[in-house]
């Protein structure tokens, strides 16, 4: 009799078989989530990745100037046409909207807080630094313009 073998007539051998695989399993779960790039804490490294989202979002809008949250979970960026495209988190993705009214701006210090017309897209807070205010002033001088 090998020691396999004896391993197998223990009480409990079996039990710890299974735990042993099932941990095995779990872990070659684990390792392939991890190369498919499952799941994680998406964040909007700068702006250049921001850039990359708003053209993502919505084909040929170049963004000619846009503000990063500080924690990289949003940002709001506007083409040379005036219009304001918000970007946020969406689970491990990121979601985009136009800003078409400025009912939902509100600013409080260094935060920036927007809302558009869609529901489902909710509100944000996007923790803007100084540039909050910037944003803010700029906001409020394209309302006139805005539908």
């Amino acid at each position: 009799m090998n020691v396999f073998e004896q391993f197998l007539t223990l009480p409990g051998a079996g039990l710890a078989l299974q735990a042993l695989a099932s941990l095995g399993a779990i872990l070659a779960l684990a390792w392939l989530a991890r190369k498919l790039q499952l799941g994680g804490d998406p964040r909007i490294q700068g702006e250049e990745h921001a850039h990359a989202l708003a053209d993502e979002a919505i084909c040929g809008f170049d963004a000619k100037a846009v503000a990063v949250d500080r924690a990289g979970i949003g940002a709001i960026a506007r083409d040379a046409a005036g219009r304001i495209l918000l970007i946020r988190q969406h689970g491990s993705h990121f979601a985009a909207r136009e800003l078409v009214s400025l009912a939902g701006v509100r600013l409080d210090g260094r935060f920036l807080t927007l809302s558009t017309d869609d529901r489902g897209f909710g509100t944000i807070t996007l923790d803007l630094g100084e540039q909050a205010q910037v944003w803010a002033a700029s906001l409020r001088r394209l309302g006139a313009s805005m539908p």
